[in-house]
């Protein structure tokens, strides 16, 4: 009798021998007498057990049985040594129960046959090893019935990056499961630090052969770099999605695999995102099932356990969030599956250089009835955005600027009031910290959205630049050297009646006190910069989010009512124009995202 046809849609997944710091990632209950093996797979000593309830382990049968048309899943464990397998099943509150149990002894493949009929508001399958001798966990699969087909061009875009980009390269290389469903693997290179000039890189070249398509372009930014990935990949024509990675991040290959067969499993097309963990804090997850506040036009980040999760202190079968179905609105383009046809359909990116284009895209996306999915287990690792603060950078105006284009072209409000408002206050927060570059470049930004969508594809060549010279003109972004001052921990007050009496005094002192201190009497971290540090003191060195340099904020009083009354009016202005801008770039989108027209963008940058 032959074996019934099946498709592995996920393996377990261990980390390196020397990474065993992440294996509150991979396995829980406890570490003492569970090690990695060196060829892979977990051992465990005698009288110790282990849970494979984790995030990268759990399987997440609700996004399973909510997405595909899969009755069941078949898990595959093989063990040698002594001990017990046991199949666990959660609901959407996290709580556990036993499914099955099996008692293993030497060389065994066990299998266990799983129904997925019970995991609609939530819930996930595992397995836990209790070892009676030493036990060794070899590997275990999780398949469905039948032959899923799929697959996917990976496309990265580098500037500048080269040694983390070959990074990436060599992780994505190394997994020989990926070549069952990664046709390609583009590079758009729009940096002079080339990829390709690596020590290191021919040894990749290699191994991926005809895989491997390095492509270079001027800079235009993360849009122009990942929708070069998407036509590169439109016109192979031989996968069925594009696969978006960011050149800094680590890739979990296994996530690699676990994306593409879950979006060629899914009843409809789908995109399929994938989970942020932190560099600098490998067992942290940033973000995960991000959604948008349309009322207001942007992230909500009051969800909790949404952000920034320890799995190291709050394991994944103590934490419901990640056993119930998370609605998602978009996923960031560090890792996003997006499938062939709907580029055909919708479009590639906004040209918008960088900032929001992946969040723009999703919402386009879902207006045409497919939706972002983000299981858990789908992830990498890439650097947080605490330590790239971008909102006290140049990058201050594309995510302003790009916030409100997605807005004029997804809000369903003729005149979105709370939008308006929430973007003046959004004004006021670096007014009163005295970042007087972010407010300019905010005004920037939005004189530039008045301006309409013509403009926006010749951007992407010459406005970084500019941006940057502007903002390099500004106190707040020149570091300083030679200059010292006191260390204060400052913290934003606490109970509304205090924090709304530094308010005001903070008010009165930058908008009437005429006379400003010239020298910095504190020195704040970066992390504590916030209005209160200015309630009674006209100047502060403040550390970079990076902690490489220090920069000194001034109070100027001119400069303070020139920005107030400057951001009242173009406020007024947007607020009045909404229905006609949003007009104006909703008629223009289809022709400012087709291929043809990025393709013309292409050619004339490579002749400039």
């Amino acid at each position: 009798m032959t074996d019934p046809v099946r498709t592995i849609v996920a393996r377990a997944a261990f980390p390196a021998p020397d990474s065993e710091e992440l294996l509150p990632l991979y396995v829980d209950g406890g570490h003492d007498g569970v090690a990695v093996g060196a060829g892979g797979g977990i051992h465990v000593s005698a009288g110790h057990s282990v849970s494979l309830g984790s995030y990268f382990n759990a399987f997440p049968a609700t996004y399973w049985q909510a997405e595909t048309a899969c009755a069941r899943v078949f898990l595959d464990v093989w063990t040698r040594g002594q001990g017990t397998v046991t199949v666990l099943r959660s609901d959407a509150d996290g709580r556990a129960e036993v499914v099955d149990s099996r008692v293993v002894d030497g060389d065994m493949r066990t299998s266990f046959d799983l129904p997925l009929d019970d995991f609609a508001v939530g819930g996930a399958y595992w397995f836990d090893v209790a070892a009676e001798g030493e036990l060794v966990l070899d590997r275990a699969e999780w398949s469905v019935d039948g032959k899923i087909r799929g697959s996917a061009t990976i496309a990265m875009t580098t500037f500048n990056r080269p040694a983390e980009c070959l990074a990436q390269l060599r992780v994505l290389a190394s997994d020989p499961h990926l070549a069952e469903v990664v046709d390609r693997l583009v590079v758009v290179d729009q940096g002079d630090d080339l990829v390709s000039a690596q020590p290191g890189f021919r040894a990749i070249e290699e191994r991926l052969g005809a895989r491997l398509t390095i492509v270079r372009q001027p800079n235009l930014g993360g849009s122009g770099g990942f929708s070069r990935g998407m036509l590169e990949a439109l016109d192979a024509g031989d996968s069925d999605g594009v696969l978006l990675v960011d050149d800094d991040a680590i890739c979990e290959p296994e996530a690699v695999l676990r994306a593409i067969r879950f979006a060629a499993a899914a009843r409809d097309p789908i995109l399929v995102g994938g989970g942020m963990l932190h560099l600098d804090a490998r067992n942290v997850l940033y973000a995960q099932s991000e959604q948008w506040d349309d009322r207001v036009g942007w992230v909500r980040l009051n969800r909790p356990d949404a952000y920034d999760h320890d799995f190291a202190r709050v394991p994944f079968r103590s934490a419901p969030f990640f056993h119930r179905r998370q609605r998602s609105d978009f996923n960031g383009w560090w890792m996003c599956l997006i499938p062939l046809p709907l580029l055909r359909e919708i479009g590639l990116s906004m040209p918008v250089f960088l900032k929001g284009d992946d969040v723009e895209f999703a919402l386009r996306a879902r207006e045409h009835g497919v939706r972002t999915v983000t299981p858990p287990g789908v992830a990498l690792w890439h650097l947080g955005w605490g330590g790239k603060a971008p909102t006290r950078t140049w990058e201050a105006y594309f995510l302003h600027r790009n916030r409100l284009i997605t807005a004029l072209l997804h809000a369903r409000s003729r005149r979105p009031t709370a939008l308006v408002l929430h973007s003046f206050l959004g004004d006021m927060k670096p007014l009163l910290s005295l970042q007087y570059s972010a407010v300019r470049l905010r005004a920037l930004a939005l004189s530039d959205v008045m301006k309409g969508p013509a403009e926006l594809p010749g951007w992407l060549r010459t406005r970084s630049g500019e941006i940057r010279r502007i903002w390099a003109g500004y106190s707040d972004a020149m570091p300083v050297t030679g200059m010292t001052a006191t260390a204060v921990s400052a913290s934003e007050p606490h109970g509304h009646l205090c924090r709304a009496i530094g308010l005001v005094r903070t008010v009165v002192r930058q908008f009437l006190r005429p006379v400003a201190r010239t020298v910095p009497s504190v020195r704040v971290p970066a992390d504590r910069l916030g209005w209160w540090v200015f309630t009674d003191r006209d100047s502060a060195l403040v550390d970079t989010s990076d902690g490489r340099a220090t920069v000194w904020y001034r109070r100027d009083r001119q400069a303070s009512e020139q920005a107030l009354w400057r951001s009242l009016r173009l406020h007024l202005a947007l607020w009045w124009r909404w229905p006609r801008l949003a007009s104006d770039f909703r008629n223009a989108a289809p022709r400012l995202t087709a291929a043809q027209t990025w393709r013309a963008t292409f050619e004339r940058a490579a002749t400039e």
